[in-house]
């Protein structure tokens, strides 16, 4: 007989119990886990903020951001404690200047040559980064480049290359599309030249020539300079009508009208209709006689037709105006200036003939223009050599990986390196292709953004490999690394193995500005929130908009706008009226609507309820009527109601237009007071609360404070043996700007 597994309810109860467990295991252990990766974020936020309040303060008093944590909290509470100090002891002032004393440090490290090797192997991979090329002067680089440029149009000249210039031998890759890098140099050359472009080497290449050649020719040709008889035949020039060109033409038309001068006494009369017509006038003689005139004589025809004025017109500097309209219309066009008056004009011709054109707007269009008589007026720039070099650089040198063949590429790591770094701290702009001169060469290199970044980088982990310690501080890093390579550089020292380095005793001076301690105590403060509640008062008012005389009850029963409703009490109908007005008087109840009613001759004001129940009627007296004074009121006409609390209250009643109150409420406000609880700048606050390794702290120029987590990849730890609690950096503030604010 087989044994029942289901029928033992200890073991059933059992497995449900465990099951049960589980199953809040899975739901509530995560959470605890997820909330303190949360709890852990935020305290790492708190001492990163605390960290960048603390360079502040550092600031202030050393005129410095400091990358050192250590430093960073011994200088902040050092003054702080010694201002207190001072505070006991009339005598004593620690206000102004003052030297605060760093202690020396000794160090072990162990100079092996599994170090050397790392630290040469280091610098060649960031000295690579660089893309290192041979510097080479202006005219040896057009050489090296003309000489390729020739062997690549006479054969399969690609791939890696050797070539000795100048008893140099230098080794090159040439791209397989070397002729576009080299055709790039003449194309950015046609622009700068002409602040125009084209992609034929056809039409760039003669002009940026014949300007090349002029300026080698004499080096001090400069200004406006006439170039003619570069063409041979026509060149092709690209061009695309936009679907607005037509609208456009006749805006730039407008423009125009600037250069007219009329007499004032014409203008002023006239008006715009005489600026057009002089402007019509102007295009039918341009376009007929293609001759600017001196002046203008119109026939100005009044309205009537019967009169005709004859009107002057003198016509101002349209030379540039046409010009500026030509230049516009072109860039419409090409999307670029003009090269020459001479290609314009033929581009624009076209352009205007093809406006008829289903596919204007639509196709490119491109124009084979004969260049054999045009002439190119060139303004040649002092610097325009300079920026030939550039463009040559830029564009076809670097892309060829220059270098040395017999170069010592780790003599050369180090000093590049190192120079560029020295360089790059002193000069935020020593960015991009620089110039390096070092012992072995001098060099082009090309500096990128996170250079330093990775310098730094490369530092502390030699610190690492030299003493067998971390440290977050690429300040100090740096300076023990390059203190062991001094070292070891000294011929009378055997410095090699296991060796202790010291580092002397360091002064710190600071200003001590008398409003410190205020300032510490209002820099290291909580914001807390607390509910308070406070009676506030409101008043409801009005401004005065003076006395209006009436006469009371003047016989409601005799009026078309007044009925008797059902409940036998007299009722508004405004339909009754001839019109209506609504008006605002100060002895209304707050419960009433008022409204000033014109009837026949007369003009009532009218008191009643949001039911049209009527509660008073006056009629206003004007200053004809013959009524005894003593039947006379008056009424105080006010503006809307407004509302002011009670600091606004003075205020208002001080005003000579001021009506008076209607209402008065007081009620209870809550509001949230924020209080404050202090702490002090600890060391522990300085620190990653995951990892207890201080935040890493860059400064560069002395002005771009940068603070940031120490953990580069997430750390992961096995909670509650099946789950795992994962903590990633809490971020970085970069100049005051929290990156999980963003």
């Amino acid at each position: 007989m087989s044994k029942d597994l289901f029928g033992n309810h200890r073991l059933n109860t059992g497995i449900i119990l465990v099951l049960i467990i589980l199953f809040v295991s899975v739901i509530y252990l995560p959470k605890t886990i997820w909330d303190q990766e949360a709890a852990l974020t935020d305290q790492a936020h708190f001492q990163m903020e605390t960290v960048g309040l603390a360079e502040k303060l550092h600031y202030q008093l050393v005129k410095a951001y400091t990358t050192d944590t250590e430093q960073l909290v011994s200088i902040v509470n050092g003054v702080r404690d010694s201002l207190l100090a001072a505070a006991q002891d009339t005598n004593y002032n620690y206000y102004g200047h003052q030297d605060i004393a760093l202690p020396a440090k000794e160090i072990t490290v162990n100079y092996s040559p599994e170090y050397q090797q790392a630290y040469q192997e280091m610098h060649l991979k960031l000295f690579k980064l660089l893309q290192p090329h041979h510097f080479m002067d202006g005219l040896a680089v057009q050489t090296l480049l003309d000489s390729i440029e020739a062997l690549f149009q006479a054969g399969n000249y690609t791939g890696d290359q050797t070539m000795v210039l100048d008893t140099v031998s230098l080794s090159f890759n040439v791209s397989d599309k070397y002729d576009i890098l080299y055709q790039n140099i003449k194309t950015s050359m046609f622009n700068a030249l002409t602040n125009s472009y084209t992609k034929y080497p056809d039409f760039s290449n003669p002009l940026v020539d014949a300007v090349m050649d002029s300026i080698e020719a004499n080096p001090e040709l400069s200004g406006k300079i006439d170039f003619a008889a570069l063409y041979d035949g026509p060149v092709r020039v690209d061009f695309i009508i936009p679907n607005k060109f037509a609208e456009n033409l006749e805006k730039t038309k407008l423009s125009f009208k600037k250069q007219f001068i009329l007499d004032p006494y014409d203008s002023v009369t006239f008006g715009d209709t005489l600026y057009d017509m002089a402007l019509t006038d102007f295009m039918l003689q341009m376009d007929t006689t293609t001759v600017i005139p001196d002046m203008l004589n119109l026939i100005y025809a009044d309205t009537s037709g019967e009169h005709e004025i004859p009107v002057e017109v003198d016509v101002d500097n349209m030379a540039t105006a046409m010009r500026t309209r030509r230049n516009r219309l072109y860039k419409m066009l090409t999307g670029y200036n003009e090269p020459s008056e001479f290609i314009a004009e033929r581009v624009i011709a076209v352009a205007l003939d093809s406006l008829k054109s289903p596919n204007a707007g639509l196709d490119s269009i491109h124009l084979d223009i004969d260049l054999t008589n045009a002439v190119f007026t060139i303004s040649v720039r002092r610097n325009i050599m300079d920026y030939f070099q550039k463009v040559s650089l830029d564009h076809a040198y670097y892309h060829t990986g220059t270098n040395l063949t017999d170069l010592d590429w780790d003599r050369a790591a180090v000093d590049v390196v190192e120079s560029v770094a020295e360089n790059l701290k002193r000069h935020s702009d020593f960015k991009k292709w620089q110039i390096v001169e070092v012992p072995a060469d001098t060099f082009y290199v090309n500096v990128f953004d996170e250079f330093l970044r990775k310098y730094d980088d490369m530092n502390i982990d030699l610190y690492k490999q030299l003493t067998g310690d971390f440290t977050n501080i690429h300040d100090y890093a740096y300076n023990v690394v390059s203190r062991a390579e001094e070292l070891a550089s000294v011929d009378s020292l055997n410095w090699k193995g296991t060796q202790v380095m010291t580092f002397g005793p360091d002064t710190i001076h600071v200003d001590v500005f008398p409003k410190y301690l205020e300032e510490y105590e209002n820099t290291f403060t909580i914001a807390r929130d607390t509910v308070v509640q406070a009676d506030d008062s409101t008043f409801k008012g009005v401004w005065s908009r003076g006395l209006v005389d009436v006469v009371a009850d003047p016989g409601a029963d005799t009026l078309a706008f007044i009925g008797t409703g059902n409940i036998s009490e007299p009722s508004y109908d405004y339909h009754g009226a001839d019109s209506v007005r609504a008006i605002n008087i100060l002895e209304k109840a707050d419960t009433l609507r008022v409204e000033e009613v014109y009837y026949g001759l007369n003009t009532y004001i009218l008191l009643f309820t949001e039911d049209s129940l009527m509660r008073k009627l006056y009629r206003i007296a004007d200053e004809y009527s013959t009524i005894d004074s003593a039947d006379l009121d008056s009424l105080h006409v006010v503006s809307d109601e407004f509302v002011v609390g009670i600091q606004e209250k003075d205020l208002f009643m001080s005003k000579d237009s001021f009506g008076g109150w209607q209402d008065t409420l007081i009620h209870k406000k809550f509001m949230k007071k924020q209080l404050f609880a202090h702490y002090l700048l600890s060391p522990e606050l300085v620190r990653c609360p995951v990892t207890d390794l201080p935040f890493r702290i860059t400064v560069r120029n002395n002005v771009n404070l940068r603070i940031e987590s120490p953990i580069k990849t997430p750390i992961m730890t096995r909670r509650y043996l099946f789950f795992t609690e994962q903590d990633s950096s809490a971020g970085s503030i970069q100049d005051g700007e929290e990156s999980w604010s963003k």
